[in-house]
């Protein structure tokens, strides 16, 4: 069967429900057989059956008259398998069966009259719903879940927790961890807080449906749907976009799976010799460049746009969703919601059988309206991801230049600083996310001494913070979050993974540092600039200083900008000859200042003087100086 995905991008599969009836579409090409199974309750055995019927697309087709709201089904193939339908958008409790329901009904309680603020600059902050409330410090009403992310007046010993703690701190995104369907975990809530019942999602079920174990009652279709909603809604309440973190790169099942059962060798990638393809490194690729498949991948992100008010989509391992597939998907979500981002992983778990000019690696994003992370500019911070090499901010003064192309916005800023983007758009800056070894946990194992850890720390805080590009950070990471080392917790539970507001009070001061970055980054209004052009015109490094000094100056309307960094643990002083290096003689300056108050990392600025006048000074660096 030969079709485009433009041939079909306007059928509407799934259960479309209306009150009168609802019609049920399922792809499924090579089956000759499927039974549509209903009854009021998943529990039951015996179901009532609909013989389906099969189009020229490959379709198979029932309406059912009579109002079906509250209502279970699935599909029955060749009289041997039974599956859920891909296209659900509710499901029972642990995903036995799909759901029907009406979406409208539920949405009339569901106005939300929030309008987003235009946004001058983006600021992502990655975080779990269960993780982020389920201690009971986070003094939430519904612990590690959606409802439990909505409340946004929660404290512990005076300092705000939950939702209050995120619009604080000042960030734009919250990107969520799975929060579709995913199969992993039992979604009862009486083993909601197990240890061992306990998983990030990246093991997906049904794409279009919610996670039940996130919502207060998941045996209702609907209350893990209204939840969801108020969530969002108390969100967008604070000002802040909603991003969601989709696994369209692989499934959990393979063999078993509703797409193999209905559609066998259509929706995964296979070797020549029939095996199937694993660049996600887990078993299994979705093949995103069939129609069927793309569209399917298209329809979602859609479907979550419209009726979930989705302001985002973060792709895992985004180099196996074929690059064709992502620019349909953009265009298309920008006719739903201009402002919406899409950015993900420029690399795979494995090696695939996707051909390669499709494949989204580092540089493939270069003006195609999408971002992707900068492992470059993270591994040049503080070194690898899990292992004990050093970064710059830990000594290795020779990545000099690898910081500088990261400050930058890692576009081609000259023929000494090449980086891998158009402009700065394109970068996701960040030193770590959910994987890995979280930041504070990589410093504490790759120094020999933890004496200058707080203001190592700080230093990649400021790197983030000030450079061109997205600036992304993770849970936890503003308080020296700790996870005792361990490098993948997807499944550790949440005594590894979960949020402890007690370390807000104790690291209270590099939170507010972090808040105070976030702070300084809005006002000084420059690092919002994205075209390379504008840059390059506006940015200039500093020449001729010692490696472990790095130094610019953004020259923006009125005012100019000077940013110093210093990483070595000595005291460096600004002589009159390291002076003029750094500040021209027809400078005026008067005052060197900061909004973080006093800084730890060792630049002695006493000897700055003779100057009378500047709009913006920026020191980072500077021991004791309270600005």
């Amino acid at each position: 069967m030969s079709i485009s995905y433009e041939e079909i991008k306007d059928i509407e599969l799934g259960a479309i429900y209306k009150k009168e009836y609802t019609d049920f579409r399922v792809f499924s090409p090579n089956r000759d057989k499927i039974n549509l199974l209903l009854c009021d309750d998943y529990r039951k055995v015996r179901k009532n059956s609909y013989p389906m019927k099969k189009n020229k697309n490959g379709v198979f087709e029932y309406r059912y008259y009579g109002d079906l709201d509250g209502y279970f089904y699935s599909y029955l193939v060749e009289n041997k398998y039974e599956v859920t339908d891909p296209y659900s958008k509710a499901s029972s409790i642990n995903s036995i069966m799909s759901a029907v329901v009406d979406m409208e009904e539920i949405n009339s309680r569901y106005k939300s009259n929030y309008s987003l603020p235009d946004l001058k600059d983006i600021i992502i902050y990655e975080l779990n719903v269960k993780d982020f409330t389920a201690n009971k410090n986070s003094s939430v009403e519904y612990r590690g879940k959606f409802l439990g992310l909505s409340q946004s007046n929660s404290y512990y010993e005076g300092v705000k927790t939950g939702l209050g703690h995120i619009k604080e701190l000042g960030i734009s995104h919250v990107q969520l961890l799975p929060v579709y369907d995913f199969i992993s975990t039992f979604e009862e809530d009486y083993k909601f807080f197990d240890e061992d019942n306990y998983n990030w999602g990246y093991d997906p079920e049904l794409y279009f449906n919610i996670e039940g174990s996130y919502s207060t009652n998941p045996y209702n279709p609907k209350a893990r749907i209204e939840e969801f909603k108020t969530m969002v809604d108390s969100i967008h309440k604070e000002k802040i976009r909603v991003v969601m973190d989709v696994v369209f790169n692989h499934t959990f099942k393979t063999k078993d799976s509703n797409f193999e059962i209905l559609a066998p060798g259509y929706y995964y990638r296979k070797n020549p010799d029939g095996t199937y393809s694993n660049g996600s490194g887990v078993g299994n690729e979705l093949a995103s460049e069939k129609p069927f498949v793309r569209k399917l991948i298209i329809d979602c992100l859609k479907f979550w746009a419209k009726e979930y008010k989705i302001d985002g989509f973060r792709f895992d391992l985004m180099a196996l969703i074929d690059i064709d597939t992502i620019k349909i998907a953009l265009k298309e979500l920008k006719e739903i919601n201009p402002n919406i981002i899409i950015y993900g992983e420029p690399w795979m778990g494995g090696t695939s059988s996707l051909a390669l000019d499709k494949q989204i690696l580092i540089g493939r994003q270069r003006s195609n309206g999408f971002a992707v992370f900068n492992n470059r500019f993270r591994d040049a911070i503080k070194g690898n991801n899990d292992g004990y090499s050093k970064g710059y901010i830990q000594g290795d003064f020779s990545l000099k230049t690898q910081i500088e192309i990261g400050i930058a916005g890692s576009i081609d800023y000259d023929c000494k600083r090449m980086g891998f983007a158009d402009d700065a758009r394109e970068v996701i800056n960040y030193f770590n996310c959910h994987d890995n070894l979280i930041y504070y946990d990589k410093l504490r194992i790759s120094l020999t001494s933890e004496k200058n850890i707080e203001e190592i720390s700080r230093l990649g805080f400021a790197l983030i913070f000030l450079s061109f590009g997205t600036p992304f950070i993770y849970e936890g990471n503003e308080f020296n979050n700790s996870k005792q080392n361990n490098r993948n917790s997807y499944n550790a539970g949440l005594s590894i993974n979960g949020i402890d507001w007690k370390d807000k009070i104790h690291n209270l001061s590099t939170y507010t540092y972090v808040k105070s970055l976030i702070e300084l980054r809005k006002e000084l209004n420059v690092f919002n600039i994205y075209k390379s052009s504008l840059i390059k015109s506006k940015l200039k490094f500093i020449e001729g200083l010692d490696d472990n000094l790095i130094s610019y100056t953004i020259e923006d309307k009125n005012k100019r900008i000077y940013v110093v960094f210093n990483a070595s643990s000595s005291e460096v002083k600004l002589n009159k000859t390291l002076r003029d290096n750094i500040f021209s003689k027809d400078d005026i300056v008067r005052k060197v200042f900061s909004k973080m108050g006093k800084i730890n990392n060792k630049i002695n600025v006493s000897n700055i003087e003779n100057f009378e006048k500047i709009s913006v000074n920026v020191y980072i660096g500077g021991e004791g100086n309270e600005l």
